[in-house]
Parts: structure tokens; sequence; C-alpha cells
């Protein structure tokens, strides 16, 4: 009652554009912009990334053609651009770690493979990285995936041995550097497993492969979910 009492006189707000919301976590405009970024058809089958023609239907990409991925099928919920940009940017650099039940149930919805995980693992943080932001945002994301998902979640199989550059200000070849040799399995965590490897965005993918690969060479089958992928235009 109280609280409904305090939602009247001071009405919650839609964290992207401060507009007043009753109830969504976002107001019905960043909604729509939320929907206008919705990864659809036609997309690559096997990392999901969508072609700029609006015909035709789905099939792999020239990448994922020519070179061997280390992940079996990666999904993305949205197009890292606008509101969603925005909204990724406040939780993960602004501390808006409320933003993650609303982010994370949106992600879930992009979960559509041919098999379904039996764990989810989120991309760890280094402890030094850790300690400055004060959480895992691919963690927070974990947590609800798992809720929506029913799958359980592993927070210590997967671990970054190794601090690293931001990737945001490296050019692909750099961060494919930077991460090369960052990942760690602990023996036997996950042989024979099937992975379900969560993140926030899919940029270059050169984190995303690492991680993949270190689960695959330690006997996982790895999917990946992120809740956003960055497209070229």
């Amino acid at each position: 009652m109280l609280r409904a009492l305090l939602d009247i006189i001071f009405p919650p707000v839609c964290p992207l554009c401060e507009e007043a919301i009753w109830q969504d976590k976002f107001c019905p405009s960043c909604l729509d912009g939320f929907s206008s970024k919705k990864i659809a058809s036609p997309k690559c089958t096997v990392c999901a990334i969508p072609f700029i023609s609006q015909t035709g239907d789905d099939h792999a990409c020239g990448e994922c053609l020519s070179g061997h991925m280390p992940f079996k099928e990666a999904r993305s919920a949205f197009i890292y651009d606008g509101c969603v940009l925005k909204a990724i940017h406040l939780f993960k650099y602004s501390g808006r770690v409320t933003l993650a039940g609303a982010l994370g149930a949106m992600m879930a919805g992009a979960a559509s493979f041919g098999e379904k995980p039996d764990v989810i693992v989120p991309v760890p943080l280094h402890r030094k990285r850790l300690a400055s932001r004060g959480y895992n945002q691919s963690l927070l994301l974990a947590n609800e995936v798992s809720k929506a998902l029913s799958i359980e979640v592993d927070r210590t199989g997967l671990k970054r041995m190794r601090y690293t550059e931001e990737q945001i200000n490296l050019s692909a070849d750099e961060r494919k550097t930077n991460v090369r040799g960052a990942f760690e399995v602990k023996d036997g965590m996950f042989k024979k497993r099937k992975v379900l490897l969560v993140d926030d965005v899919f940029t270059t993918g050169a984190t995303i492969k690492e991680c993949s690969k270190v689960l695959s060479d330690a006997g996982a089958e790895v999917y990946v979910l992120t809740l956003a992928r960055a497209v070229k235009v």
C-alpha cells in the first residue's frame, strides 16, 4: 500500500529517458526502441548476425563458412545501437545494476537453440576489474537468464587468469591478442556438458571465441547468448 502511494506521489521514471512510467521497467517509447533493434531473420544460422538484405532465408554467413567457430550456435537479442547501447552502458559502466532484471529477461527470449544447455557460464572478470567495477555484468545477466530458462549457473568453472585491457578502445586484431590465453577451465568441470556462455555484447567476438575455445578444449559443447550484437552497416 505504501509503495503504491509513493508511486502516485513520486512516479517511477524510465532509466533511459526519465519519463514517468507505471508498469514496465522502460517507458513505451523506449520499449519501441528495443523492439526496433530486435534481431530477426534473415540471419546467420551459426553466429546469428543479421544480414543487410531483408529478404531470403537464414543461412551461414561468410565468416562462419570460411572458418571453424569454437561454439556450436550463438544468439543475440538486439543490435547494439540506440536505446540498447544506452541501456547497456548505464548497466555496465554507471552502476545501474537494477537494469539486470529487465535486460536479462529480454535476453533470455533470444535463447532459441537446437538443444537445451546443461549449465550457464558467464564470461568472468579478472579480480582487479571486479574490484574496480564492483560487479560482473555478465554474471548478473546470467542469473536472470537462469531464472527464465531454469538452468543452473556455474560461477567458478571458467576463470580469467590474466588482467587484460578494456576491449572497447582496441581494434579487432588487438582484441584477439588482448584476450589470448586469458581464460582457463577447472579440470574436468565441463567435459561432455552443453555450456551456455553468457556475455553482454558480441562485438568482434574475440572474448566470446577465446572463452568458447577454452571450454571446447575442455570437452564442452558451447552455445553463446549475448544481450546485443554489434553490426557493421
